[in-house]
């Protein structure tokens, strides 16, 4: 065979080695639609059908530890957090007033198959500018007062605390103030963190998670 001929042969089996990788990230996301559990039919509508956020109000819930998401879920049921009624308003195709009634509608199995299934998709990071003036002061704060229960930036699904890196910014700014304030449950060695920051501090914080994020 000559070289012209060796060389459409080597092009032809890369092309089919691209399209048979191709083809089995299609069959693996058709894998993953098919077994989702049907209460994420109703999670999608805000948190998209992989669970990453396209909103700047709602987070990415694909990526994070199921301990979270069932110990969220369960704050949710007790009211112990904001409800998130905004949300619900307009979205005809959830049944649910807001997020409390949501979680508080499913049994126990949904809750464990919900938490199981979002845990095992990937987390990816939102889309966002971050000021790096801001970031380089929010990351003294995150050393001093956050690192040691949200490690490695706030990157870590294994701390079973969330991901903070990579969330939108403006959900996050919103869940500082709900947490200053005690309106959204919190380890009680938290509570004292959240009350002395100021909301420049926060703004820093955020800044830094969007940093972060990026950087994944």
């Amino acid at each position: 065979m000559d070289i012209n001929g060796e060389s459409k042969m080597s092009n032809r089996t890369i092309w089919l080695m691209f399209a048979c990788a191709a083809g089995g990230v299609l069959l693996a996301g058709a894998d993953a639609a098919a077994g989702a559990p049907e209460a994420t039919k109703t999670c999608a509508v805000c948190h998209s059908d992989n669970g990453v956020s396209d909103q700047t109000d709602v987070p990415t819930i694909a990526g994070v530890s199921d301990f979270f998401l069932e110990n969220q879920l369960a704050i949710f049921v007790e009211k112990a957090r904001p409800c998130a009624a905004q949300h619900f308003s307009d979205e005809s195709e959830v049944d649910a007033e807001d997020h409390c009634a949501l979680a508080a509608s499913l049994g126990e199995d949904e809750v464990t198959e919900l938490a199981e299934y979002y845990s095992a998709l990937p987390f990816a990071a939102v889309e966002q500018v971050a000021d790096p003036a801001l970031a380089a002061n929010g990351k003294s704060i995150h050393e001093a007062k956050c690192e040691r229960c949200h490690t490695d930036g706030g990157s870590l699904a294994l701390d079973d605390a969330g991901i903070l890196a990579g969330q939108p910014k403006h959900y996050l700014l919103e869940q500082f103030e709900h947490y200053k304030n005690s309106e959204r449950w919190q380890p009680e060695k938290m509570q004292p963190v959240m009350a002395e920051l100021a909301d420049e501090d926060m703004q820093a914080l955020a800044e830094y998670y969007a940093g972060e994020g990026a950087r994944e």
